[in-house]
This record gives C-alpha cells, structure tokens and sequence, in this order.
C-alpha cells in the first residue's frame, strides 16, 4: 500500500466527519457567548450563567443518565440470562421474537410501547376487561410518567435483542462451550463456570460496544420525545426544545447545553479508546 492510499482515508474522515463537527461546534460556541446570533450584541457570560444555574438543565442531565443506566442494566441483565441458560441460537418461530425489535426505527418502537402501556393502550384494556382495573383511571401511568417507564421499556426492548447477538458471538468466538466442557471435567458447577468464566469473559470482551450503546441511548431522540414528560426531559429533547422555540433568547442556551453534553461524550468517547488501546495491547 502506498502513503498516498493510506492518508486518503484520513483525508475524507477529516472532510466529511471532523471539519463540519467542528464548524457546527464553533458556530455553537460563537453563539453561546453572543458573539452571533439575531438578538446578540457582543460578548456576554449571561447565557452561560443562565444555564450553569437552571436546576432545568441539571435535572434533565441527571434524568438522561439514570435513564440511560437503568436501561443498560436490565438490558444487559435480560442479555446474560439467556445467554446462560441456553447458550444457542434461537430459531424457529422464537428466533422471529427475540429478533423482531431489530427491524423497529425508534419512533416505531416508542409508538409501539405508547400503544401497549398506556392507560388507553392493549394492557390497560386487558386489565379493564378482567376487573383489575375500572376504565382507563384505574391504569397507572407507565408512559408520560416520572420514573420514565415507558422510555426504559423501550430502550430494554431495542437493546436485549442486540446484547444478545453480540454474546453469542462472543461465547463463540472465545469457545466458550470448550471451556464449558473442560470446567466439567475439573469438576466444575455450571454457577461456578457462569460465575467466574461465562459472564466475566463476556463483559471484558463486550465492554467497549456497550459503554457505546449505553452514550447511543443517552442521546437518544425519538423515544424520550414520544414517552418522556415535560420535566426532567431527556438532554436531547430539551436541547430541540431550547433551540427550536419561539423565543429567540433561549437559543443560545440550547447551544450550550448542546456543548456541554458534547463535551461530556467526547471525553467519554477518548475513555472508551484508551480503555480499548490498553486492553488489546
């Protein structure tokens, strides 16, 4: 290969991935200090003040990422739980099941859960039609809510089906069954195999993809917008909000909130590579 082919892709990452990011991330800058912008007037502190005081921003920073946690835990859980007990493909009509939420954009999924929780939605009616519940007041809020219900089933229902392909990879690629039968040899039991080989292998090698699902579903737009409430919003709802109201004053706060939560993937992104780095060598 000569130098000229191997600088070429770094040529196009630095044109069509890094130079518009980094525009887009001046011109937010820029703005957040009034230096732009239709109602600035020249270089101000106050929309930054404005935004490192909202007790807004802050909730909703700390809602997105216990949402976002919450969400890769059970995913992960659910993931491990099957991997462990059965530790095969699924196929026939169960592989269709565990699969189909693959095939779902997001804003199908969330439309999706808006129609099976909510208090209008297919369980409220099976509850009502049972006698649990009496008509739609009786059906908890499981969408719309505070605790963000319907935004963690969503999430728990695109990821498991990820998660678990990913570990079967894993538990192939490492041979895991080999290492199976050779625990049973020595005497091993299957909790004592699961405990300290099955499970610890496959979170060392599927690290570095979910801490990138986990930064995937904090920004996660279409699910949190359908399902979430008004406050705390999820950081990317709030930051469309700020920045696509009517009030052109409150513009430049969605700008920095939107570098703020940049800031924080980019530094949580450089982790992931120097973690990854580290590992493999």
């Amino acid at each position: 290969m000569t130098k000229t082919s191997g600088t070429l892709p770094i040529v196009f990452f630095m044109l069509l991935i890094v130079l518009p990011f980094s525009a887009g991330l001046l011109y937010a800058v820029l703005y957040s200090f009034g230096i732009i912008g239709l109602l600035n007037h020249g270089f101000t502190f106050d929309h930054w003040t404005a935004v490192l005081t909202s007790s807004e921003v802050l909730r909703s920073f700390l809602f997105t990422i216990i949402i976002g946690t919450v969400s890769l835990i059970v995913a992960l859980s659910l993931s491990l739980l099957f991997v462990v007990m059965g530790r095969k493909n699924p196929n026939g009509w169960s592989s269709y099941f565990i699969y189909l939420p693959l095939t779902l954009p997001a804003m199908v999924a969330a439309f999706f859960t808006f129609q099976f929780l909510s208090r209008s939605g297919f369980i409220s009616r099976i509850f009502n039609a049972l006698g649990f519940t009496r008509g739609i007041d009786g059906f908890p809020d499981l969408v719309n809510d505070s605790f963000g219900i319907g935004i963690l089933f969503s999430h728990v229902m695109l990821a498991v089906p990820f998660f678990i392909v990913l570990f079967q990879n894993y538990y192939q690629s490492e041979k895991l069954a080999t290492l199976r039968a050779l625990a049973d040899t020595l005497g091993a039991t299957a909790s004592q195999f699961n405990g300290k080989i099955l499970v610890p292998v496959l979170l060392k090698k599927s690290a570095a993809p979910l801490a990138l699902y986990f930064l995937f579903m904090l920004g996660s737009f279409e699910i949190p917008l359908l399902l979430g409430q008004q406050d705390p919003q999820i950081i990317s709802v709030l930051i469309n909000r700020k920045l696509s109201r009517f009030d052109l004053n409150s513009i430049p706060q969605g700008y920095i909130i939107a570098i703020l939560y940049t800031v924080g993937v980019s530094f949580l992104l450089l982790s992931i590579i120097k973690t990854k780095k580290n590992s493999d060598g």
